[in-house]
């Protein structure tokens, strides 16, 4: 084992001041990551739920002015001019496409307006029939039946205008015409209806609930709150407050971003945003332990940690290290500075571990009872 350099707290603020800054520290990339979530989620959803707010609208009642991207509206329809485009799905593995949804272009208003304007409205693949013939009757000035729709009005993106465009362009319309006569605007039929709606309910309602969560975390680690749950845990050592301090400056530092700190008498270490204890008479066992992450077969890193069992404890307590080279490092401080523990894994320690308890601890626990630990 090479020799390392440590260094000593410095003792320049008071135990409980860096540990509350290490928790906010810990505290803010988290919290960030929440609210970031929540206000993706949430600015996504926003125009959904302002819709769903104001709820369903006559489509027919409607002035072109009045037609956005922000509306549901239920539609009845007994005239269009025949689909512009085509949405489709493959199937990967038989590479069979099948048609999912037809654009056609209606009208706004009602069969008496004198100011309209000609748009476009999304509908699923099975009602293709239906406004085929309604089309080929609307050409032939003849009645049709009316279908009834319900849905969002969206506006549309640049590829479909380019498709409802060419559409008028192949009728000879000019683009002046175009944009006079035309809005860019379609209805999705069944969107934001039925589960729809209440999947927006719910996204909308997650983003809430990360944002809020996220400010929680931060008002939690700002008030001390991970401190006093470390409060809370020291005070079961019996140790004094100047006591704890003490032990807490003269610690061995062996990972500045984890805060693990070997004392005399105290491990400190961090989980999450809440610092530890660990009494070091009460190890028995340490040793490194190594977990690599595989997505999909793919490996995609590796852990690593030390676990320590304590005197009577069956659950190990896991202890973050950064890699092997550093978990060496603090096993072997651990080895020289701790004579109850047993440090280091085999398959045979294990076994001794599991089915002879009181033997495993003869292997150092018992012989180091009644020592003073090193200074």
């Amino acid at each position: 084992m090479r020799n390392k350099k440590y260094h000593r707290y410095t003792g320049d603020e008071s135990m409980l001041a860096e540990l509350k800054k290490k928790s906010i520290m810990r505290a803010i990339p988290l919290v960030l990551l929440f609210v970031i979530a929540g206000g993706v989620l949430f600015a996504a959803e926003f125009s959904n739920i302002r819709s769903l707010l104001r709820g369903h609208v006559k489509f027919e009642t409607l002035l072109p002015d009045e037609i956005n991207g922000d509306l549901i509206v239920e539609a009845s329809i007994n005239a269009n001019f025949g689909a512009y485009m085509e949405e489709y799905s493959k199937n990967t593995k038989t590479n069979v496409t099948r048609t999912t949804d037809i654009y056609y272009v209606i009208w706004t208003g009602d069969d008496d307006s004198e100011d309209y304007k000609y748009m476009g409205i999304k509908v699923p693949a099975s009602y293709g029939g239906q406004m085929d013939r309604m089309a080929e009757a609307t050409y032939n000035y003849e009645m049709s039946d009316t279908i009834h729709f319900t849905g969002a009005v969206n506006k549309m993106s640049s590829e479909e205008y380019q498709y409802f465009r060419e559409y008028f362009q192949e009728s000879d319309w000019t683009d002046e015409e175009i944009d006079e006569y035309t809005l860019p605007y379609y209805i999705s039929v069944g969107a934001l209806t039925g589960g729809a709606a209440t999947s927006a309910y719910v996204i909308f309602g997650i983003g809430i609930a990360l944002i809020v969560f996220g400010v929680i975390i931060l008002l939690y680690a700002l008030s001390g709150g991970d401190v006093k749950a470390f409060q809370k845990e020291a005070a079961t050592l019996g140790m004094s407050e100047m006591e704890l301090e003490a032990e807490y400056a003269g610690a061995r530092v062996m990972i500045q971003k984890d805060n693990l700190r070997i004392g005399r008498r105290l491990i400190f270490y961090m989980t999450g945003r809440r610092t530890r204890v660990i009494v070091n008479d009460k190890i028995v066992w340490a040793y490194q332990q190594s977990t690599t992450h595989r997505t999909n077969g793919i490996k995609t890193g590796t852990t690593y940690e030390i676990l320590v069992y304590l005197l009577n404890e069956k659950k190990a307590r896991r202890i973050n290290v950064p890699g092997e080279e550093k978990a060496g490092e603090v096993l072997q401080y651990m080895y020289e500075n701790i004579p109850t523990a047993v440090v280091g894994y085999t398959d045979e320690l294990l076994s001794l571990f599991n089915k002879d308890y009181q033997g495993f601890l003869n292997l150092r626990y018992h012989n180091a009872s009644g020592q003073d630990m090193p200074q």
